[in-house]
């Protein structure tokens, strides 16, 4: 998920320069802002309302519902953000790829679907007069680069597995702190304002290939770890070298997740038994959603499991 807050005139830190007057009126107009603070999820839900005394923690559930709703939105579009910038330069030189899925069987309508592109600058610690708190605000909204119609991107790929790129630069300004300057760049409908797919980007990785294996970041399924070879054993698109959870690994019973050899058998033995016990002491590592230790699958975790367990190791890991 990425964030970008957009300040309004009425509505920023005490002698803060975060209202792009201009841009936040573009941006607001959108989404018929009204009411502040104002969030827009997807271009296509506005919630309105915040939190007396900067109490922002009862705000949690409600967005904590938005985001298991919008989290699980697919998109044939997949972006990729590269360039240069050498830190103590103003300029900033960027690359947006844009490709579309080469799983999809029909050609996407891109009616009216743009790349929007927007800076922002991260962490900004100020102080809001009227909560009488220090607070660091998060995403400020710094430049909106495709602002106007004459900077604006349409999008032309139709077809499942093209690819367009967007370049173009920007000048940063001595006063924000270059290290936390985000380059944001979303797929949106500016007809119906819903967006469609988004990334944010430190001005500060934008090598193509971090890791040096000769794959951009839209091609490589482990984007900062070394793997011409892109092997996938459990083909979840996410290379075994980065892989937290590979699938052929991660079965009842194993839980520290070890296997053996090209084909990921799971071993099963001592050391998970005593990796389930550590959990279950809460001595050990805490449980991830890859570890399968619920054994008598009855959705409680107790020494039950660890009964189970220990039968099943004694009768060699089967």
């Amino acid at each position: 998920m990425y964030t970008i807050e957009w300040h309004s005139p009425n509505y920023t830190p005490d002698s803060s320069d975060f209202c792009l007057f201009a841009a936040y009126s573009i941006r607001a107009s959108m989404f018929n802002v009204s009411g502040i603070p104002h969030t827009e999820w997807n271009g296509v839900h506005g919630q309105v309302g915040g939190a007396s005394g900067g109490n922002w923690e009862s705000l949690y559930p409600t967005y904590l519902g938005l985001y298991e709703t919008y989290i699980v939105n697919q998109t044939p579009y997949s972006i990729g953000i590269s360039g240069a910038y050498e830190p103590g330069d103003t300029e900033v030189s960027y690359d947006v790829e844009l490709l579309l899925d080469s799983g999809i069987d029909t050609t996407v309508d891109n009616t009216n679907m743009y790349i929007e592109l927007f800076v922002s600058e991260d962490n900004i610690y100020s102080y809001w007069s009227t909560v009488d708190q220090w607070h660091n605000a998060r995403n400020v909204a710094r430049k909106y680069i495709t602002k106007s119609d004459n900077t604006k991107l349409p999008i032309s790929i139709t077809s499942a597995g093209e690819s367009e790129t967007f370049s173009g630069t920007f000048t940063l300004s001595d006063a924000w702190e270059h290290g936390n300057v985000y380059l944001t760049a979303i797929v949106q409908n500016l007809d119906t304002y819903e967006i469609s797919q988004a990334l944010s980007w430190n001005i500060n990785n934008l090598n193509p290939d971090p890791d040096g294996d000769g794959l951009t970041y839209l091609y490589d399924n482990c984007p900062n770890n070394y793997n011409p070879d892109q092997v996938d054993a459990d083909d979840d698109g996410v290379g075994d070298v980065c892989d937290p959870c590979n699938a052929l690994a991660a079965v009842l019973g194993n839980v520290n997740l070890d296997a053996s050899g090209e084909d990921y058998i799971p071993i099963i033995g001592v050391a998970d038994v005593l990796a389930l016990s550590d959990l279950l002491n809460e001595t050990g590592l805490p449980p991830n959603d890859c570890q399968q230790v619920d054994l008598l699958e009855d959705g409680i975790i107790n020494d039950w499991d660890l009964f189970i367990l220990v039968d099943l190791v004694m009768a060699g890991g089967s």
